[in-house]
């Protein structure tokens, strides 16, 4: 997954509106829209799509480094911690360790990147093809079953039978919360 995504609004064959909507929906990767629109309405529009920042041309290159800069040093301070905690779950980062109420629980990197994307999140429902191109990436090209047997897997690991905090949302996919 990129650190950040610099998205030109006016594309040849794809709308960057468009663009930055679904690539909202599927991360939470800082966006920076650069295009010639500067107009109000264009610039609220890109930001209410869930652009990060918006820059309009010409624009100084300076300028630009210093909003990426700001935007990965937000992103550092927010969200990049290397533990994470959800209910009685303390997952770290760092050291690739999965503790469940004071044990450790053994889990096969793909278990701990699904586990890692829902305590990132918690209270998001992924779907299985946003789960896909996640833990997977872009160019997985199997069955969204494997998202299922992964999770019946990190459910059995868990303990978490039958499904308290890592819930199937019927006919949508995948949320950890609590009961």
């Amino acid at each position: 997954q990129p650190d950040l995504i610099i998205l030109d609004v006016m594309l040849p064959h794809l709308d960057g509106f468009a663009a930055c909507r679904r690539l909202r929906a599927a991360s939470d990767v800082p966006i920076i829209l650069l295009t010639a629109k500067d107009e109000v309405p264009d610039r609220v529009t890109g930001l209410e799509l869930g652009a990060d920042d918006y820059l309009t041309k010409p624009f100084a290159f300076v300028e630009l480094l210093a909003r990426i800069r700001a935007l990965l040093r937000r992103r550092g301070a927010t969200g990049d911690h290397q533990v994470l905690c959800f209910a009685d779950i303390t997952l770290n980062r760092e050291t690739h360790e999965a503790i469940r109420a004071g044990r450790t629980v053994s889990l096969t990197p793909k278990e701990f990147d699904l586990l890692e994307l829902f305590m990132s999140h918690p209270r998001q429902v992924f779907l299985r093809e946003v789960i896909l191109n996640r833990v997977w990436g872009y160019d997985y090209t199997g069955d969204t079953n494997v998202v299922d047997v992964h999770i019946a897997h990190l459910r059995d690991k868990l303990g978490d039978r039958p499904p308290r905090e890592l819930q199937t949302v019927h006919g949508v996919g995948y949320v950890l919360r609590e009961d």
